[in-house]
Parts: structure tokens; sequence; C-alpha cells
């Protein structure tokens, strides 16, 4: 019988069908479902010692390891809310979501110590454990301590609508917001993912994003667990630690960053290796190139997944299906138990075909952001959530992303998507990477600059060589006015390239050439 919300029963199935069956393997560690049910009890019970209580929140400063996943699960249980901190925050950053969220408590790794100092140096310092404190004495107590109680038997009654977790946005355009999520959503997120990914108890899933975030969480850990699966917990392993994660624990399923997939499959190119466990690979965050679409099915015989997502729904709205036909460039279908339309600038309802803001209605919405009524109204209204994202759907129901609202490039009154600039950029054979920002321009409003990343260090090409490629294959409208080159692209906190950092170092670099000039 289900014990609380579905959230805090998540790890019912498994419990009752094989308790034993190793749940989470971590460097040399492996946990069964039923020493991390009990471990998370025991936190929950130290949690409630610490004086925290329902509604209270629990601010988590950890890499991907088992103490997270079981903070995780102990703040479900006693109804208080977890706040995960991108592990890559420094003090300010960290200051800015504490005091947002008033958190209670920090957990925190021995690793992130100097920030948790300075933080600490504020007049209310909160308590604070560590965990792993290495061979330096120091005034924090050991997560240990928190270790020290019996399991908690009961589970606190809330409601569905109870929220349980605050997942913060990368903040590329300016402060963090605090998407806040319900037992119902988060789970709503879950079980989604689980649907997408069609997740079994047989499969053992290589969780290498960042549990701070909705896509290491949310759509990997969470879902596996779940189901009963087994979860090889990693933070951001390279290539070649994956490649030995996979063949060592035969690995079913992984998802990277699609940044990230580029440097896997480069490795696999540049070392063969069997992986023949691995029955699915998904690349998020950004669209996959066509490119990298061919050299991994050249290396797999299958295509890579992809999808779209977001933290406001901690899921993706729209993925490829885990069997059969992908259309190459699209975000894939709509996600299971979700509906998707395409509004025009007035709210309207647009037909198949037309580009418009995607809006979607799913149980996974959050119930809005921290504090903020003002963008929660932006976001959540006419019984919809709004993404911002522009794209369209086809005939056949698959959904095709064309850019962001704020991202859209506005030059003389005609719209360019800088990812279809991108897109063909990237098919370029001396282009890595590349990423197109809007400056503005007297005459034309905005004009598109091209950031580009060359494959070689040995082999650049050419401002003007660039320039002719663009030229015969898109509207001159569309073309870039300047190239500009970087050995590597700034990223964000949740390792997007920074379009906000381009976009101010394009503005700076053009304004130096016209001094110049």
């Amino acid at each position: 019988m289900k014990e609380g919300t579905y959230l805090q029963s998540l790890l019912s199935r498994p419990l009752a069908m094989t308790p034993e069956k190793v749940a989470i393997r971590f460097c040399e560690r492996a946990l069964s479902y039923k020493e991390l049910d009990s471990q998370s009890r025991t936190l929950a019970s130290g949690f409630l010692d610490q004086g925290i209580r329902t509604g209270d929140r629990v601010a988590l400063f950890l890499p991907n390891c088992p103490e997270a996943v079981m903070a995780m699960f102990a703040c479900y249980r006693i109804g208080a809310t977890a706040v995960p901190l991108n592990y890559r925050y420094l003090a300010e950053e960290a200051c800015y979501v504490l005091d947002r969220t008033h958190a209670k408590l920090l957990i925190f790794h021995n690793e992130r110590m100097e920030v948790v100092d300075s933080l600490m140096e504020r007049s209310n310092p909160l308590p604070a454990f560590v965990v792993d404190r290495g061979q330096t004495p120091h005034a924090y107590s050991l997560i240990d301590e928190l270790f020290s109680h019996r399991p908690l038997s009961q589970t606190a009654n809330v409601p569905s609508h109870h929220p349980a977790l605050i997942l913060f946005t990368s903040g590329s355009t300016g402060r963090p917001k605090g998407v806040v999520h319900s037992h119902h959503s988060a789970f709503s997120a879950i079980d989604i993912s689980r649907r997408i990914f069609d997740f079994t108890d047989q499969d053992v899933v290589l969780v290498g994003k960042p549990i701070s975030h909705a896509g290491g969480l949310q759509t990997q850990l969470m879902p596996t667990l779940l189901v009963g699966g087994e979860v090889v917990l990693t933070m951001k392993p390279s290539p070649s630690a994956a490649v030995s994660q996979i063949r060592q624990h035969a690995v079913t399923q992984y998802a990277m960053l699609a940044s990230d997939l580029f440097d896997f499959i480069e490795y696999l190119e540049a070392h063969p290796t069997n992986l023949s466990t691995l029955q699915n690979c998904i690349g998020s965050g950004d669209s996959v190139p066509p490119e990298l679409h061919h050299r991994f099915r050249d290396i797999f015989g299958w295509e890579v997944m992809e999808g779209c997502g977001m933290t406001e729904v901690s899921t993706y709205y729209a993925a490829h299906p885990r069997y059969g036909h992908r259309k190459w460039g699209s975000l894939g279908l709509v996600s299971p138990n979700t509906r998707i339309c395409i509004l025009g600038h007035e709210g309207e309802l647009l037909p198949i075909g037309e580009v418009g803001e995607i809006a979607i209605q799913t149980p996974s919405a959050t119930i809005g952001y921290l504090d903020d009524p003002t963008a929660s109204g932006e976001l959540l209204h006419d019984g919809w959530l709004h993404t911002g994202d522009l794209g369209y759907i086809d005939e056949q129901n698959y959904v095709w992303f064309v850019g962001r609202k704020k991202l859209i490039i506005i030059r003389r009154g005609s719209n360019i998507a800088p990812m279809e600039v991108e897109n063909l950029l990237d098919e370029h054979p001396l282009v890595h990477a590349s990423v197109v920002v809007g400056v503005p321009d007297k005459q034309d409003g905005q004009v598109p600059v091209a950031w580009v990343v060359p494959r070689s260090s040995s082999e650049v090409p050419s401002e003007r060589d660039l320039q002719e490629y663009v030229s015969t294959r898109l509207a001159s409208y569309k073309n870039p006015v300047r190239y500009l080159f970087l050995n590597e692209f700034p990223l964000t906190s949740t390792g997007k390239f920074d379009r906000h950092q381009l976009e101010g170092m394009a503005v700076s670099a053009i304004q130096s050439a016209q001094s110049l000039g």
C-alpha cells in the first residue's frame, strides 16, 4: 500500500520486489534498495533532531553522491523542501540561493569548504554538516552525526501540492529563478521520464549529469530508482571514464549534454570500443547537429535520442521515441501525459506548420517561481505554461524548435533564428561548434554575428571562407556580418553555451574594430 504521497513512496516497488538489489553504485560503494531506504530514513531522523520541520528548506551543496540522494529522500519523507545548489557555485551565487530560500540547514562537501567558510562569515550563519571532511580538521560537524539516529518509521502527512523541491535556473541572462515543484509535479516529471525512456528494472543507467538539475535528477536518477533499475552515479565523467563505466557495469542507457556527446563520439572514433550493452543514448541541452547524428550512427548502428525540456517542467516536454523512426532536427513527439499548442503574437492558436510560441499543459508543471508572482503569472496563464520557445508542429505531430523568443534576431523587421545559421555552420568540415548572437546596429536594428570554434587549431577557416559558405545557402539577411573565433565557448552553470556572455563579447569586439577602423 502506498505510504504518503507518490513522491514519498517512490522506492516502495523495488523495496517490496527486490530489496537486496543494488540501487546505486558510486566509486567503490554499492547500496541496495534496502540500505538506501534505511539510510534515508535515518538521515530524516537526523534532520528532525536539528529542528527541521514540514515546510523548512534544506540546502544541498553536493556533487553527485549517495548522500545527496539520501538527503533528497529524507526531505521528502519529513515534508521539508530540498534545495540542491549548483556544485559550481561560488560564494556570491550560493549566498544568493541560501538567502532567497531561507534555508534552515546546509549539507555540503569538503571540496566546497572555502566557499562555505565565506558564507558562514555572514551575521546569521546556518547549521552546516560536511560530507567527507578529508584530512583537515574543521569546525563543521560531520554528516555522520546525522546518521546516529534510529531510522524514521513514520512519514509526514502532506498534501500532493506541498512544495518538495526548488530547482534554480541557469541564470545566463540575469539572476537565477527558484522553480518550485510540488510532490505531485516532481513525481509526475519522474513518471513521464520513465515512460519517455521506457526504463525497466533491467536497466543500468549511467547518471553523469548533475543531480542538482532536472536533467540528472528528474529524467535519469529518480526514474531509474522508481522502476527498480541500477544507477551508476558519476559527476560529468570524461569520455574515457564513461566508456570504462559502461563496460564495467554493463550500462544500458546514458544521457549527456550535446557538447559532451561530441567529445564522447570523438573519443570512440579515436579509440574504437565494444559497447554492446548500451541500448540508448540521449543528447540534450543544445541541438545535436545532423553531422553528429551521422557519426553516432556510424559507430553504434542506431540513432542518438534527442528531446527538449525545461526546469519549469523538470522533464522533457517533447522527445524522440525510444524505438522506431526519429526525425533528425526535430524535438521529437509530444511527451506522455502532455499537451502542446503553438500560439501567435496575440495568444491565438496557430495551425500545423506555422511558427509561434510553444505552450504546454502537463502535470509536471511548476507551481510557480519562488516569491515572484509577476514572473509566475507570465509563465503560467490561460491554462498553459508558456515556454518562451518558438517552434511548430508538423503533420506527423513532430515538434520543431526554431529558437528562443528572447534570442530571435530582428534585422530590419525580419526574424533570424540563430539555430538555423548555427546548424549550417556546424556542417562545415572545419567548424567544431558555432553560436550566433545579435548585436545592435544603427541601420538594421540588429545584425547577426557568428562565434566559431574551429575543429583543429592547425586548420582554421578564414572569415571569407565562412561568408562564402553561408551566402550560397541562406538568404542574405541571415548572413552573419562578422565571424569571430575562440578556442572554446564560455559555459553557463548548467554547461550550456553562454550566449549572454558571447553577445557581450561580440559587441565589444565590433566596437573595438570600429574604433580602429
